[in-house]
């Protein structure tokens, strides 16, 4: 007599794990800052942890008549990295690149649409000494970048969405002390959708234990 074994069914929701920009970036500032931690230095090479922050600009594509635009916000960059030595180091980190409004023309009436956006990078990166308190230093790496908030536009101008793009970025430092740096950086995300690329300038004040 041949017994078949039914499958086992659940009606239970399978549960999705949130992929949050947020913990991504917790995990990497705090992997950092425990290199850090573990290994003080000079804050030129080795390890460091640090926050910036400073203003977001949008650029937004799409084919209908725009009313106004809101393309500015603030911007705040959390992010570590490794110098292998004074010129050469790696970088990633997440940066919260705030959000944008834009109001257009749809079938005659006027819609406005609201977006927030967000960048996760990874970069190699450059510096150049200009004595012994100033310096120049660039990035280049890729950016994984989210449009994030609810479409009100036709397909063909959603503004949402995510994309890779390569990163670039151009700064300089300046260091009053051995272990206090003063810097301004400009960074160009790309695109972080089809329809979105956003840059941002950043200011920050960064203490090495």
């Amino acid at each position: 007599m041949n017994k078949s074994i039914a499958p086992i069914t659940t009606n239970a929701p399978l549960r999705k794990t949130p992929m949050k920009s947020t913990i991504y970036a917790l995990a990497i500032l705090s992997t950092f800052t425990f290199a850090a931690q573990a290994a003080p230095n000079d804050g030129i090479v080795g390890p460091y942890a640090r926050i910036e922050v400073g203003r977001s600009n949008f650029g937004l594509a799409n084919t209908l008549s725009q009313v106004e635009s809101d393309d500015h916000s603030k911007a705040v960059k959390l992010f570590g990295g490794y110098r292998f030595n004074e010129n050469l180091g790696v970088e990633a980190g997440y940066a919260a690149l705030g959000s944008f409004t834009t109001r257009v023309i749809v079938g005659g009436a006027g819609v406005k649409q609201d977006g927030r956006a967000s960048s996760i990078f990874g970069a190699a990166t450059g510096r150049l000494p200009l004595g012994e308190s100033f310096a120049l230093h660039s990035r280049l790496g890729l950016s994984s970048g989210k449009v994030s908030g609810t479409n009100l536009l036709p397909d063909a101008d959603n503004l949402m969405g995510s994309k890779t793009s390569v990163l670039f970025g151009l700064g300089a430092e300046y260091k009053p002390g051995p272990n206090v740096a003063l810097t301004i950086n400009y960074d160009s995300y790309g695109k972080l959708s089809d329809k979105v690329k956003a840059n941002a300038l950043l200011f920050g004040l960064h203490f090495t234990l």
